[in-house]
């Protein structure tokens, strides 16, 4: 293990100040921080300028499916090598009259796709399959927004057309896949120097390509995207650079509705989405948790028994993506009481796991919003495009880069599939009303941040701050790796017992390979929110005015 220390500095949320649930219409100040706390609406995400953008919709009297799907265009300019116009989207909505619903933007595989014929390649053309964030974000929009797309687009545009000073993160991944934009004539054009060098933080990128197709969007809606002069400068590239996508893709693709799963752990009531997303499987393992006394146990015992039913549940996720079952009754199986009764049962045995066979590649790298409004409407919103930068490609013109997800990157896949992935937007409600709004980055560490965050929270009865915050570990069917914060001497919790049971241990300093969550809760005496963001994601910066008493815009050193 290193004994490097780094100082992680804030990312960035926003607290929507000043307008009531009766009168949103003033303008937002935003606190911007790592923590925030607010009675009126709150924004959370990994990027600064996207954060202002979904705050200021809340301020101008928007909802919270206004506010995030403006703040997920703008995450689509500031971070385009995490998410973006080209790649896939999960989206899950909670209505104060607790109603919920979700939206399936998933990448889809072409028709044309042969997999046993094709390259297994890691990034280019070939890994390109149907885009699903702009049919996503508009179906949402749609279905539950109170403005219209081209006013929510709005702050996107502005940042692509006039310019940002680009994140330290975002400046760091871009230089890391420099040498494979360099291929793409698109993508060199769109987020690279003219002589071919990779943008420094601090220093303006502006997108001409994206403001123009953003333009379009706003004013012709998705179609454009999908059948119209976006689409057909997509198809011409597709075709001259053998891609797979045709047009009759393109023109067919649909956002689906999720299928909506609920569960129970403690006091909560969960709310997710069923697969291609992975909220069951979040829910599963907390259900396998509810019957087991975690306060009872010692430290060691208790970080197992968290280990062993997660791994138990991703053992079941891949079980259900293979049965040919309808999908809809292995959503209600994946969360039922009767398999959370079986496997805790199967929880206080001895003895790894057995896997049920290798783990599945995932995408590492990935964006999550968390927005609720005044009125008690909540979005939690994972993106991602795969990889780092995706394919890696772009159309020159356009200004995106497509999601990775054809050539073996996400296994065995056929046309019309839709593959899952561990994006697992969740809302959990408490006496029938909201409570958290969670979701993360950093493939299948989402669910496991996930699972520690809540179990910290309302078994050991921390802060939602300290939970986020905390040492976690990941449980692979090999292999556990343990967290260990800056300054901290001691073994984590659950290493001798991992290592007892056969699994090899790893250690390493605090990571965002330990996911980077985004998420809110409600005090249940005060109804204010109170918005965390992970202190992991090293690359925000905080800015604005310190309007709120305890909200510090400082930046210290992780303890």
């Amino acid at each position: 293990m290193s004994s490097r220390r780094h100082v992680l500095p804030f990312v960035l949320l926003a607290a929507a100040c000043g307008p009531s649930a009766g009168d949103r219409s003033a303008t937002v100040q935003a606190v911007l921080g790592r923590v925030a706390e607010s009675a009126d609406g709150m924004v959370v995400s990994g990027s600064e300028v996207a954060t202002r953008a979904g705050a200021q919709i809340l301020g101008d009297g928007g909802n919270a499916v206004d506010a995030a799907v403006a703040t997920a265009f703008a995450l689509a300019v500031a971070e385009p090598t995490q998410s973006g116009l080209g790649g896939r989207t999960q989206a899950l909505i909670w209505r104060p009259d607790g109603s919920a619903f979700g939206i399936d933007a998933t990448t889809e595989v072409p028709v044309a796709y042969d997999p046993d014929s094709a390259a297994e390649v890691e990034d280019g053309y070939g890994v390109v399959a149907i885009p699903g964030t702009v049919a996503g974000l508009a179906r949402l929009l749609d279905e539950a927004g109170s403005m219209p797309l081209s006013r929510v687009i709005e702050p996107a545009l502005r940042l692509a057309e006039g310019g940002f000073e680009l994140s330290e993160g975002e400046a760091a991944r871009l230089e890391g896949v420099r040498d494979r934009l360099l291929l793409s004539d698109g993508a060199r054009e769109a987020f690279l120097k003219p002589d071919g060098s990779a943008y420094r933080a601090g220093e303006v990128l502006r997108q001409p390509a994206l403001a123009a197709v953003l333009r379009s969007i706003g004013e012709e809606g998705p179609e454009v995207f999908y059948r119209g002069s976006v689409a057909a400068r997509m198809v011409a590239d597709f075709e001259a650079r053998d891609a797979h996508v045709a047009a009759s893709d393109l023109a067919n693709y649909v956002a689906e509705p999720s299928i909506v799963v609920r569960g129970h752990f403690g006091e909560l009531e969960l709310v997710g989405t069923y697969l291609p997303a992975s909220g069951a499987t979040t829910i599963e393992a907390l259900q396998i948790l509810d019957r087991v006394d975690l306060s009872d146990m010692g430290p060691d015992a208790a970080a197992f028994a968290i280990g062993r039913a997660l791994l138990m549940a991703f053992e079941d996720r891949d079980t259900a993506w293979e049965d040919e079952r309808p999908h809809v009754e292995d959503a209600a199986w994946t969360v039922s009481r009767e398999l959370a009764d079986v496997r805790a049962a199967q929880l206080v045995g001895v003895g790894a796991v057995t896997p049920s066979g290798a783990e599945r590649p995932e995408a590492e790298h990935t964006t999550h919003l968390s927005v609720v409004d005044a009125d008690g409407m909540a979005v939690a919103m994972t993106q991602s495009l795969g990889l780092t930068g995706g394919s890696r490609v772009a159309t020159p013109g356009l200004g995106f880069l497509y999601a990775a997800t054809l050539g073996g990157y996400l296994g065995y896949v056929e046309p019309g599939d839709r593959p899952w992935s561990s994006q697992s937007p969740i809302v959990a409600v408490r006496d029938d009303r909201l409570d958290y709004v969670l979701g993360g980055a950093g493939s299948r560490r989402i669910i496991s941040a996930l699972v520690q965050t809540l179990v910290r929270t309302e078994v050991l009865g921390s802060s939602l701050e300290d939970a986020v915050a905390g040492a976690r570990f990941h449980p692979s069917t090999t292999s556990w790796t343990f967290e260990v914060l800056p300054g901290s001497q001691a073994e984590p919790p659950g290493v001798a017992a991992a290592r007892a049971a056969g699994y090899e241990v790893r250690t390493q300093d605090s990571d965002v390979y330990f996911a980077r969550l985004n998420v809110l809760s409600r005090n249940p005496n005060s109804g204010r929110y109170t918005g965390v963001a992970d202190p992991r994601w090293r690359w925000g910066a905080a800015s604005g005015p310190r309007l709120h008493a305890g909200v510090s815009n400082e930046q210290p050193e992780r303890r």
